[in-house]
Formats: structure tokens, C-alpha cells, sequence
């Protein structure tokens, strides 16, 4: 049970109080904000911003390990001094959304002005049974050794005083859409079921090892890659579900739903991320074993919607999208409040939000999520 210290200090240990309270679905005093302030997500803005290559950031262990120090430290600052949160600081091992991709024999290109692409091992026109002639891969093979280097590297610089996040984990599905050429992929589905799910269970089998690898060499493991939320060790992981907005909820359920469910079955839970339209899925989101959380964006997927279907029964965490398709709101504080409006109770629910600096209304914002204002 949370206390009022939890909420009246914002100290590290009380910040991750609060997010215990948040898992544990615990009525809350107000609901949890956070500024996405993951390094590795700020970082590539901050390079394209100044014109820097991208690739040394990707592909360079000490470079991701400085420059996200750094920014960790600046951060800090703005999280004393200025937006005071519940954010807590990472080092995130990040070499893009190819990596479990990769190690099946998916190349990944690193340009220096853009993020890794991933180019698929299964090209446009080649037999599906293809998929048979891939072989399970071990943990660190591809680009999963890297990662488990950084994440090596990592804790030994940090030595467990700061969490080590999971690395980006596109879930079974999204793997498998990038290792087979897309388009043929959905055809696949169709035409060719059952070498889609062998695919399926290759991808699922080699997620499980990885992250249970990925656990092993580190000191304080936090299970989130996205959104860059606390979740304590054991309570499940965060999949990224970007091709759910795309399916009917026949072929969700029957090519997705199984492998998630045995990733939650497997980790204590999922914490689901999906970028579009997600409504059409909430049925069977619902038959998900132990969904721990969904994030979705504001103007893609109404709120109201997802907390009539959610609220109080698994954590919600929306967030500003740019991409207007059932909203239309142009910043934190037309957003924000729209939640505040909607939501009925506080229980489990956290806002990812970047407050505008200097915008007129953000000491209201602060002070309707109870903050003392401090922009």
C-alpha cells in the first residue's frame, strides 16, 4: 500500500512506490504523469536536430552509454527543478526494432540520418516454405549479442543503481512482418496459415530465451521498452503490437493472440503498445491472460472508449500522437484535461505526456494532476 509520503516526496524510492500503487491497481490520490524521457528516444531527435550521424549512437556501445548518461544527469535537472514527475531514469541497450529480426538473418542497415531499417530475409515472391528452413536461433545471435554487450557494459558502469530497460521488443507478429516481406506475409495468412504460426512459434521461442538471457546479466532489470514506464521485474513485459491497428479481430485473435498470451503466461503479464486505431480490438485485448497495461495514442484511439472497456481493471496509459484520426487536440493541455474529464476514478492510470515549456496553461495542467506548478 502506498502512504503519503509516497505522494508528497518525489524522491526516486518515492516515485517507484507510486508505480508499485500503479500495478497494483490501488486507488490513487491522482493519476501518474510522466515525460517520455528515455534516452535512446531522445537522443536520435537531438542528433537530427544538430544535423549529427545517427549510427555511432546505435552502433557504438560507449557512445550509447555517454550519451545517455548525459542526458539522464540533464534530465535530472529539468525533473527537480521544473517538471517534478514520476518518471524514472534507464539505460535502455537500443539498436532499433530489427534486432529479434535480425537474428534470424534479417539485415539492418544503419544510416547515419535515420533510425536502423530493418530489410526482411523472406523477399517478395519467394515460396512460404521457406519458413521451414530457418533454424531456432540462440539468444545472442544477429544483433541480440550486441545488445547483450551493451547491456553487459552498462551494468557495469551502473552497478545496479539505475534499472537496465529491456531492449525494443516488437512482438511475435510485428518479428515475424518484418522477417517475411510484408505484403506477402498478409497473403500468407490467408492462403498459408500454418507457416505462419511455425514462424510465429520460432519468433515467440527465441523472445522467451532472450529475455530471460537478458535478465541473467544484469543487476536491476526493468522489463519496458516502450512506453519508458516502471515496471517492476516479474510483473510482466512490454510488447509492441504496431500490426493490431491493421488486423480484423478473427486474424488478431488467431495469429497473435496465442504468442502473446504465451509471453504473458511466461514473464507474470504484457504491457501492450500499438500505434493507430485499436478499437476494433478490445474484445479480444480483453482474452488477453493478465494485460497488464495498454498504450495507446489520444488521437488514434478515443480515450473514452478504452476506458469504458478498461478503466480500473488494467493500467492505461495514452499519450499525444501527431497522427489525428478520431481527435484532433494540438498539445498536453486540450489532451490532458480531456482525460481528466473522462476518466472516473484514478486506478491505473498514467499519462506520458511532454508539457510545452512557457504554454499559458501549464501551471492549471500541474495543478489538476497535482503537482505543485513549476513550469
Amino acid at each position: 500500500m502506498s502512504t503519503d509520503a509516497t505522494w508528497k516526496s518525489n524522491s526516486h524510492q518515492a516515485r517507484i512506490n507510486r508505480w508499485q500503487a500503479l500495478w497494483a491497481l490501488e486507488e490513487l490520490p491522482r493519476p501518474l504523469w510522466f515525460v517520455p524521457a528515455d534516452a535512446m528516444l531522445a537522443l536520435p531527435l537531438e542528433y537530427a536536430r544538430r544535423r549529427k550521424p545517427l549510427d555511432p549512437l546505435f552502433r557504438c556501445p560507449e557512445t550509447q552509454y555517454r550519451e545517455t548518461r548525459r542526458f539522464n544527469r540533464f534530465y535530472a535537472r529539468l525533473q527537480r527543478w521544473l517538471y517534478h514527475d514520476d518518471y524514472i531514469p534507464r539505460f535502455q541497450p537500443q539498436l532499433g526494432i530489427g534486432v529479434f529480426a535480425s537474428a534470424f538473418g534479417c539485415q539492418v542497415a544503419f544510416p547515419p540520418d535515420q533510425y536502423p531499417m530493418t530489410h526482411s530475409l523472406i523477399k517478395a515472391g519467394e515460396p512460404h516454405q521457406r519458413v521451414y528452413d530457418l533454424a531456432p536461433p540462440a539468444a545472442d545471435a544477429g544483433q541480440l549479442g550486441d545488445v547483450l554487450a551493451y547491456a553487459s557494459l552498462f551494468n557495469s558502469r551502473v552497478r545496479g543503481k539505475l534499472p537496465i530497460a529491456l531492449t525494443d521488443l516488437q512482438g511475435p507478429l510485428d518479428t515475424a512482418y518484418l522477417i517475411w516481406d510484408s505484403c506477402d506475409f498478409m497473403v500468407a495468412m490467408k492462403r498459408h496459415p500454418e507457416a505462419v504460426h511455425h514462424l510465429l512459434g520460432l519468433v515467440t521461442d527465441l523472445i522467451i530465451r532472450f529475455v530471460h538471457e537478458l535478465r541473467r546479466r544484469v543487476d536491476w532489470f526493468l522489463p519496458a521498452h516502450f512506453p519508458p514506464v516502471y515496471l517492476p521485474d516479474g510483473q510482466g513485459i512490454t510488447v509492441s503490437e504496431d500490426v493490431l491497428a491493421m488486423l480484423s479481430p478473427e486474424m488478431y485473435e488467431r495469429f497473435s493472440l496465442p504468442y502473446v498470451n504465451r509471453l504473458s503466461e511466461e514473464f507474470g503479464g504484457v504491457v501492450i503498445h500499438s500505434c493507430g486505431n485499436i478499437e476494433h480490438q478490445f474484445d479480444v485485448l480483453g482474452r488477453v491472460h493478465n494485460l497488464r497495461g495498454l498504450n495507446f495514442g489520444i488521437t488514434e484511439t478515443r480515450f473514452e472508449a478504452a476506458w469504458q472497456r478498461f478503466g480500473g481493471k488494467t493500467v492505461l496509459i495514452p499519450h499525444y500522437s501527431s497522427v489525428s484520426m478520431v481527435a484532433n487536440f494540438k498539445n498536453a493541455y486540450e489532451w490532458v484535461p480531456h482525460v481528466l474529464r473522462h476518466r472516473t476514478n484514478n486506478r491505473g492510470l498514467a499519462l506520458m505526456v511532454a508539457p510545452d515549456v512557457g504554454d499559458a496553461h501549464a501551471a492549471e495542467l500541474q495543478t489538476a494532476l497535482g503537482q505543485p506548478p513549476g513550469l
